[in-house]
């Protein structure tokens, strides 16, 4: 079990995956590289709303552990790392990262987060629907 381990740490690596001057050509490549993008977007998801909750809860209990949010920040600058890498190698980068969990929208005037169900926008007043 632990051979399995490096193997797995070697193919998770962003230095070991796609260069940003090599382009995906083939379609296996390319399905391959896009399942692996769509799975760190939700890892990236995730991280985030996780690093919130910990920078939450720190600050309500006064307990501040610089060790644990740095190595949270740098987990999540490794994740982006290598989905700035996969997207370079398929040719598509987004500004803008689309939040697909339900429940939260965008405002497509002000960009402003907010609750789906809401019907006018917090940060501009603007109708939702």
């Amino acid at each position: 079990m632990e051979e399995s381990a490096p193997a797995q740490i070697e193919a998770i690596d962003p230095s070991r995956a796609t260069t940003p001057a090599t382009r995906a050509t083939s379609f296996l490549e390319r399905a391959v590289l896009r399942r692996r993008l769509r799975f760190l977007t939700r890892r990236r998801e995730l991280a985030l709303r996780d690093l919130g909750g910990f920078v939450f809860e720190s600050h309500r209990l006064g307990d501040a552990r610089p060790d644990l949010s740095a190595a949270k920040l740098a987990a999540l600058d490794a994740l982006d790392a290598e989905i700035d890498t996969l997207q370079r190698a398929l040719g598509a980068h987004e500004e803008l990262t689309v939040l697909h969990e339900p429940g939260i929208s965008s405002c497509p005037q002000c960009s402003t987060i907010h609750d789906s169900a809401a019907r006018f926008c917090p940060g501009c007043g603007r109708p939702t629907a």
